[in-house]
């Protein structure tokens, strides 16, 4: 579990906090978005299709560090690419759901995520680039909605 929390909340949270410390706007707008997106995701994804290590009695726990860490300030990184750096918005959402996915497959060959039920690495990429996906129409409507926001 301290593996999790290194890798999934606190090495993440210390690079996005990082670059985003001058743009806390993105922080408020995304990271809860990301949060809850990741956390549906993973409640439904445990019952019927992945595991992740070390076992417990409630698998949220154990992605509890992911759900808070990596997921969303990606999430973040991919908006701030988007709004500040002027990267494409396809382009930041396919690289981040490649990096993304690209992690998981690494910690699926290392026996830290078992699949079951079908689940396959392509569903995988699916599951991060459909979220990411949303997540910049849901900035796009949050600019429309409040236009005088400077995000």
């Amino acid at each position: 579990m301290l593996g999790n929390i290194i890798l999934g909340f606190i090495i993440p949270v210390l690079i996005g906090g990082w670059i985003l410390r001058r743009q806390p706007k993105i922080l408020f707008v995304f990271y809860p978005l990301g949060v809850a997106a990741s956390a549906c995701i993973n409640s439904v994804g445990f019952n019927f299709f992945w595991n992740i290590l070390p076992n417990s009695n409630n698998q949220s726990y154990t992605a509890l560090p992911m759900d808070l860490g990596i997921y969303p300030i990606s999430g973040c990184l991919m908006m701030y690419a988007i709004i500040k750096k002027g990267v494409k918005p396809w382009l930041a959402i396919v690289i981040t759901s490649a990096v993304l996915t690209l992690i998981e497959w690494l910690a699926k060959e290392m026996g830290r995520v078992v699949y079951f039920n079908g689940w396959n690495i392509y569903w995988t990429a699916l599951s991060y680039l459909l979220p990411l996906a949303i997540a910049y129409g849901y900035g796009l409507l949050f600019r429309k909605l409040f236009i005088h926001s400077e995000l």
